[in-house]
């Protein structure tokens, strides 16, 4: 199948049928997004830190709870600040850049798809981006994650545009989208894309020489140096060592040579995170995979093949394993799904299916189980945050899919009928409403419920002491978000005498003598005792 037999009637759709699903593919990203409490530790940390820096008006450095932050380059905070200047500290305002760099990455996908292989990819690419389970969770998270996705998509199109096409602009694009993903997110941004293109060229040496010539092309080193180095030479004069030590050696070098913050795992952790991240359309990948020996006969699936081989091979390797690092070769995962649904078969889609309603079923049936059997959860602090969880009924939503079902064959019918405009709608048009339907119930329903019974403890007792001017501290816990709604900072450290703690309210946490201000399910604010602190063997833990 080639580019110019599906693009002969693409020319001829009218562009108010792409600005119409532009704009739901933004509703369906939109919606909910103000739904959800904000999660710790990643939520709260990134939120908190952009609330201080707008307090500061200090836009070159970050802090959180008053120490430097190092964590993350300047980007995201940059575009959190923007969007909480205008519409206010709160969690629409914080996830909005995500949501719309999930936004433009659809589109930009949309648009190579239609490109490659005509308009039913486009729409089927279109959705996978927007409707597949890890890249919902990112789009709806104020973290730098979606945003890298972002810029990971814009490079891997204009890389494959400069290696066909052989036009020194692309590889100039490219350049300054690594710029950018250096500012959001760091040095990945460049490894990824630098790896990918050497290992295309060690399998097909008949672009070695274009890829020497795009590498070593001095405008594209130009862009890329002008727009990312100056923020790092700042933080660096600002900083010193400290900088060194903190952001390229702890949080990049450690990653992958250590286990940070307990985020590890064996070998095999990609192979389960894999099926779940791209929940519904995870049947389609594996029916690429199962004829990856011919697809890589095309030029562009085998690019495909070995960004998506390169990025689950070295973060397998590495110490660090985060499920998201996965959905860093999500732009080849797209297009392979999109891909493979274009011929797939009848028994490809009723596999499709199955493991797509075997998924939405784990999930709707999951809170009521945990709620009736919390005995199943070992630690004690989220077993209590479970057994005060708002009661609720997901299981009638499984019922309600057959909904989207009926109402895509319905809409099937009379586009056939009407005739209005030229886009073949695939035969999985059912599976592509069920997708959105399922995108929807996430959205307004599961996604707020898990944050209510995680963090409305945290939200309530931050609003409760909001209006108090006392310092209050984080003892033995580590949730940044309390000092997001509460609008101050949260140091996380011993109290002195006198002073008010968040702690946890199970074991081995013992009050004393101390006054218990506010309790809320596991989580409680103490005041400390006017007399020095003694810490017994049970409280050295809190440090």
């Amino acid at each position: 199948m080639t580019a110019g037999m599906n693009r002969s009637n693409c020319t001829q759709t009218s562009p108010y049928y792409w600005t119409v699903g532009a704009l739901v593919l933004l509703a369906l990203l939109l919606s909910g997004l103000n739904q959800s409490l904000l999660f710790d530790v990643d939520e709260g940390a990134f939120t908190e830190a952009t609330r201080e820096m707008l307090l500061s008006h200090d836009w070159g450095h970050t802090t959180l709870n008053g120490l430097d932050r190092f964590d993350k380059p300047i980007g995201v905070y940059w575009l959190q600040a923007l969007s909480s200047t205008v519409f206010g500290i709160n969690e629409f305002a914080f996830r909005l850049p995500s949501a719309l760099a999930a936004w433009i990455a659809s589109l930009a996908l949309a648009r190579f798809a239609w490109e490659q292989w005509g308009n039913r990819a486009a729409v089927v690419v279109a959705v996978v981006s927007v409707t597949s389970l890890g890249h919902w969770a990112m789009a709806r998270t104020a973290t730098a994650d979606a945003l890298l996705s972002l810029f990971f998509v814009l490079i891997f199109l204009d890389l494959w545009r400069a290696l066909s096409r052989q036009h020194a602009q692309f590889g100039r694009r490219v350049a300054l989208w690594i710029a950018l993903g250096l500012l959001v997110k760091g040095p990945v941004a460049l490894l990824l894309p630098i790896c990918t293109l050497a290992i295309y060229g060690m399998v097909d040496p008949a672009c070695r020489f274009r890829i020497q010539k795009m590498i070593f092309e001095p405008w594209s080193w130009l862009i890329l140096l002008t727009v990312s180095v100056p923020w790092y030479l700042y933080a660096y004069w600002r900083h010193g060592q400290n900088f060194i030590q903190g952001f390229f050696l702890k949080h990049n070098v450690e990653r992958f040579t250590g286990s940070m913050e307990g985020h590890s795992g064996n070998w095999s952790y990609f192979l389960i995170a894999l099926p779940l991240l791209w929940l519904p359309w995870s049947t389609l990948f594996f029916r690429a995979l199962f004829h990856v020996r011919t697809q890589c006969r095309d030029p562009l699936l085998k690019y495909c093949w070995i960004w998506f081989a390169f990025v689950f091979c070295f973060f397998s390797i590495a110490s660090t394993k985060l499920p998201h690092y996965l959905l860093y070769a999500g732009p080849a995962v797209c297009l392979l799904i999109a891909h493979a649904a274009l011929d797939a078969s009848f028994c490809s889609w009723i596999w499709a299916w199955l493991m797509a309603i075997l998924g939405l079923t784990f999930v709707l049936f999951a809170p009521a189980y945990l709620q009736q059997n919390p005995e199943v959860v070992a630690d004690e602090f989220y077993k209590q945050l479970l057994m005060s969880s708002p009661d609720i009924d997901m299981k009638i939503w499984l019922v309600a899919f057959s909904l989207p079902i009926c109402s895509g064959l319905l809409t099937k019918y009379i586009w056939r009928i009407w005739a209005t405009a030229s886009i073949e709608f695939p035969a999985a048009i059912s599976f592509i409403a069920f997708a959105v339907f399922q995108s929807i119930v996430f959205s307004i329903l599961v996604l707020p419920w898990w944050s209510y019974t995680l963090q409305a403890p945290v939200q309530q007792l931050a609003l409760k002491f909001k209006d108090k001017p006392e310092t209050i501290v984080q003892w033995g816990v580590h949730m940044p978000s309390f000092a997001t709604y509460r609008q101050q900072e949260a140091p996380r450290r011993a109290p002195m005498p006198g002073e008010m703690a968040l702690v946890r309210n199970v074991r081995p946490f013992e009050a004393g003598d101390w006054d218990v201000m506010e309790v809320l399910g596991p989580l409680a604010v103490v005041r400390s005792p006017v007399q020095p602190l003694v810490l017994n063997n049970a409280n050295t833990k809190f440090e």
